[in-house]
């Protein structure tokens, strides 16, 4: 796995963790590709205009009536175990030297039946549409001007870092006022959360472009 993969991974343990589910679903993958704000996955759901703010609200529209069951920690589904089976079967395929956050893109939109493969659906975006963008960011990458975006992707401008460090604190905060059952504090914090995710989508969409 590359460290883009690695991290997603990471992002999509902490989004299950906030949302207190006893699992890892394929929804928390696709949540964790959008908070990556580098990598494969990334650049090509911002190339698909998949926001992360509009994918947050489909997901809690669809888990809205789950049960959130308790349990001492959580586990992939699956689901997801399938997803990083299809990755790692692409990864192979295309002859890649290591698994990318993008190959498991591609496997959240193969495996067909998880949350994230529903979302995508329903934004009009199938698994050939993800399949190309993720082909040709991992393209770029293999050529030296590829690799000179990678590094600057991999580095993003003060002020994007700023902005993931302030929502990654309003997250924090919102997580233990729900545990204390803070209601209104929740709700301004989740306000906060959702206009920090805009403004964050806005500034790495006007960076990326910036890049060409």
């Amino acid at each position: 796995l590359s460290e883009d993969a690695k991290r997603t991974l990471v992002l999509a343990q902490e989004e299950a963790e906030l949302a207190r589910r006893g699992y890892i679903g394929t929804e928390h993958l696709l949540l964790g590709m959008l908070r990556l704000g580098s990598g494969s996955a990334h650049r090509a759901l911002a190339n698909l205009n998949v926001e992360a703010a509009s994918v947050r609200k489909m997901i809690d529209a669809a888990l809205a009536h789950a049960k959130h069951p308790a349990a001492p920690q959580v586990v992939p589904t699956a689901r997801v175990k399938r997803v990083i089976e299809i990755a790692f079967d692409g990864s192979r395929r295309m002859r890649a030297q290591q698994v990318e956050s993008g190959h498991l893109l591609i496997g959240l939109a193969k495996e067909g039946e998880g949350i994230a493969c529903l979302v995508l659906q329903d934004l009009g975006i199938g698994v050939e549409r993800v399949a190309a963008e993720v082909e040709r960011e991992l393209a770029a990458l293999s050529h030296g001007s590829g690799k000179a975006t990678k590094s600057r992707l991999d580095n993003p401008p003060p002020h994007i870092q700023a902005l993931q460090d302030k929502l990654a604190s309003v997250r924090f905060a919102l997580k233990h006022a729900v545990e204390a059952k803070d209601t209104e504090h929740a709700l301004r914090l989740g306000y906060e959360e959702n206009k920090l995710e805009k403004e964050l989508d806005e500034a790495r969409q006007k960076w990326l472009d910036s890049l060409g």
